[in-house]
C-alpha cells in the first residue's frame, strides 16, 4: 500500500481547510469528489499510483477545495519526484491558508531546489523567516543549500543546459543503468532490471547516425541468472570490466570480473584476482585507456567511509598491485562510487553523497595532477537534482556525458540520460581534429603575460600530455572584436605561444606543440555583450594526431 501520510501533509487531514470555500461548491459535486477520492484510495491501496492520480485530479475537478483531495495529489506528486506540479499544489494550499507555511516550508523549498528555482526559493526563504515560520538555525542551514546548489549550477544556467533522455530505444519500463560507451561513441552497453527485478543482465543499443537502435542482450556469454552490471569498455573496444554478485566462485558478494570480444561476442568470464577482490564488496570497474591501471569502488576496511574509490596498476608479470585508495582528495565519510576515468587518463568522474550535494547523489569531476587529485567539482543543476543520480561517462570527444537518474518523467523507475558538459568541465578530446577550450587560462588585460591563478588548468594540460605522449596538439589563441584586427592577431598569437612556452619549460617536447592565433574571426558567442566577448576571448587545445 502506498501510504498518503508524508510528514509533512498529513497534519491537513483533521483541520478544517477551506471550509467557506467549499459553499460555493454544489452538494452534488461534493459528493461526487468524496466518491473519486474513496476510489482513490483503494487504487492505493493495491499500489497502483497512476490510477490513483487520475481519480484524485477528477476528484479535485469537481471540488477544488477538497482537502483531503488535494494533499493526496500533493503526496503523489512529491513521491514521483514531480516538483513542478509539487511546487503548484504548495502554493496554492499556502495562498488558502497562509498559517501553514510552517509545516509546509521545508517541502516547499525542496520542491523548489527541486526544479532548479534557487532565486524563488531564496524569497519564500526571507518570507518564512521574517513570519517566523523558521528559527535562525534553519534559515542558514537552507540558505547555505540553496546558496551552494545555485552557485554549482550557474555554468550550466548560462549555456542553457539541457538533459535529454535517450527514449524507448534505450530505456523502458524497467530500469535501464550504468551506461558505458565505446571509443566511437557507436555502441552503449548499458545494465537493465530483468525478471520482476530480481536478474540484472546487460544490453546493448548502436546508435546509426543521431539515433540508437532497439537495445537487445548483449551477445555471447556474459549474461547469466545471477547479477551482472557497472561496465565499462575499454578503449578499443575489446575488454569489457564489470561486476558480478553471487556467482558461485565469487570471493565476496560482488566480485570484478573482465571479458574479451570477438567481433562483437562476449567470451567467459574472468574473475580479477586477489588483491583486486576480497570478502567484502568490490564493483564499478574501470580501466585507464592504456589498460594499465584499475579504478572501482569498495568497501573493504581502511576506507575513508562506506564506498570509497580505489586503483590497482597492473604490474610487468601480468599481475595487479595492491589497490590503493585514493584518498581525501576523492573519498569521503559517505559512498563515493562508479568512478569513470575518461579516455584522456586525467579527468576523473564520479558519483558521491558524501561531498556537498544538491540532495542525494551528485556527480563530480576531479583531474589527476601527477599522484594526486583536485579537489571535486559538483556538476550542478539540471544534472545534478535533489535526488540521485550515477554512473556518468564521457565520449572520447570529451564533451557528450551519459549517466543514469531516477528523477520525474523518464520510461521507467532509472533511465539512462545524455547531455552536452560545460566547457569548465569536459574532458580532454582525444580524436584527430578535435578541440577543447581551455578554461581559466588568463591573461593581463592586453598583454601576453599568464595569470598565476591560470597555473591550475595549465597543470591539468600538462598532466594530460604526459599521460598521453603520442598526442601532438596545437595551442589557439582567440579575442574579442574589440580594437584593431591586426593588433587582435597579434595578441592571440603571442598569447597562445606563452602556453606552449610554459609547457616546454615543463618538459613537453617542442616538436608535439604548434600554436596559432586567431583573433577575432572565430567568435563562439555575440560580441554585442560583456558576457559574450568573455566566451570569445578563451584559449583552445586541438588534437593534431594522436598516434
Amino acid at each position: 500500500m502506498i501510504v498518503i501520510r508524508t510528514i509533512i501533509l498529513s497534519c491537513f487531514l483533521s483541520i478544517g481547510l477551506f471550509t467557506s470555500a467549499q459553499e460555493i461548491v454544489s452538494k452534488k459535486n461534493i459528493k461526487k469528489s468524496s466518491q473519486l477520492l474513496a476510489a482513490a484510495m483503494q487504487k492505493l491501496d493495491q499500489d497502483d499510483l497512476l490510477s490513483a492520480e487520475k481519480l484524485i485530479i477528477q476528484s479535485t475537478h469537481f471540488n477544488p477545495y477538497n482537502k483531503e483531495a488535494i494533499i493526496a495529489l500533493a503526496d503523489i506528486k512529491m513521491q514521483q519526484k514531480d516538483y513542478f506540479d509539487l511546487v503548484k499544489l504548495l502554493e496554492k494550499i499556502l495562498t488558502l491558508d497562509p498559517s501553514q507555511e510552517k509545516i509546509l516550508i521545508h517541502s516547499l523549498f525542496k520542491a523548489y531546489v527541486g526544479i532548479g528555482a534557487f532565486d524563488d526559493a531564496r524569497k519564500k526563504l526571507f518570507i518564512a523567516v521574517k513570519n517566523q515560520s523558521i528559527d535562525s538555525v534553519k534559515y542558514f542551514e537552507y540558505l547555505k543549500w540553496i546558496d551552494f546548489s545555485s552557485d554549482v549550477s550557474q555554468k550550466n544556467k548560462l549555456i542553457d543546459l539541457k538533459v535529454k533522455n535517450l527514449g524507448t530505444a534505450v530505456n523502458s519500463k524497467l530500469s535501464e543503468y550504468f551506461p558505458s560507451v565505446s571509443y566511437a561513441d557507436t555502441m552503449l552497453i548499458m545494465t537493465r532490471r530483468i525478471n520482476n527485478g530480481q536478474n540484472e543482465d546487460f544490453f546493448v543499443a548502436v546508435r546509426e547516425g543521431r539515433a540508437w537502435k532497439s537495445a537487445v542482450p548483449l551477445a555471447g556469454k556474459i549474461n547469466t541468472g545471477f547479477n551482472e552490471g557497472g561496465q565499462k569498455i575499454s578503449s578499443d573496444g575489446n575488454l569489457m570490466v564489470f561486476t558480478g554478485c553471487n556467482y558461485p566462485e565469487g570471493t565476496g558478494s560482488c566480485d570484478l570480473y573482465y571479458a574479451l570480444s570477438n567481433n562483437g561476442t562476449w567470451g567467459e568470464r574472468m574473475h580479477f584476482e586477489t588483491p583486486i577482490n576480497t570478502e567484502y564488496w568490490e564493483s564499478a570497474p574501470c580501466l585507464s585507456a592504456d589498460k594499465k591501471t584499475l579504478y572501482f569502488s569498495s568497501n573493504r576496511p581502511g576506507g575513508f567511509g562506506g564506498m570509497d574509490i580505489y586503483k590497482s596498476n597492473l604490474k610487468q608479470n601480468g599481475h595487479w598491485t595492491e589497490p590503493e585508495n585514493l584518498g581525501a582528495a576523492i573519498n569521503t565519510s559517505g559512498d563515493e562510487m562508479f568512478p569513470f576515468i575518461h579516455f584522456d587518463q586525467s579527468s576523473l568522474y564520479f558519483t558521491s553523497n558524501g561531498w556537498q550535494s544538491l540532495g542525494g547523489s551528485d556527480l563530480f569531476v576531479s583531474r589527476k595532477i601527477g599522484n594526486s587529485f583536485t579537489p571535486p567539482i559538483n556538476l550542478g543543476f539540471p544534472i545534478n537534482t535533489i535526488d540521485n543520480e550515477s554512473g556518468m561517462v564521457v565520449s572520447a570527444n570529451g564533451r557528450e556525458a551519459y549517466f543514469s537518474s531516477d528523477r520525474f518523467g523518464g520510461e521507467g523507475e532509472m533511465d539512462i540520460y545524455s547531455f552536452e558538459l560545460p566547457i569548465e568541465v569536459q574532458a580532454f578530446p582525444v580524436k584527430q581534429s578535435e578541440k577543447i577550450v581551455l578554461h581559466n587560462i588568463q591573461f593581463e588585460t592586453a598583454k601576453s603575460e599568464i595569470k598565476p591563478d591560470s597555473e591550475k588548468t595549465l597543470n591539468v594540460l600538462l598532466q594530460f600530455l604526459r599521460e598521453n605522449p603520442h598526442i601532438q596538439i596545437q595551442i589557439n589563441g582567440h579575442t574579442d572584436n574589440i580594437g584593431r584586427e591586426e593588433d587582435n592577431i597579434l595578441l592571440s598569437n603571442q598569447r597562445a605561444k606563452a602556453v606552449v612556452d610554459f609547457l616546454v619549460k615543463n618538459g613537453i617536447q617542442q616538436n608535439r606543440l604548434s600554436f596559432k592565433g586567431f583573433g577575432s574571426s572565430q567568435p563562439i558567442a555575440d560580441n554585442e555583450t560583456e558576457v559574450g566577448r568573455a566566451f570569445n576571448r578563451r584559449t583552445e587545445m586541438v588534437i593534431l594526431t594522436n598516434q
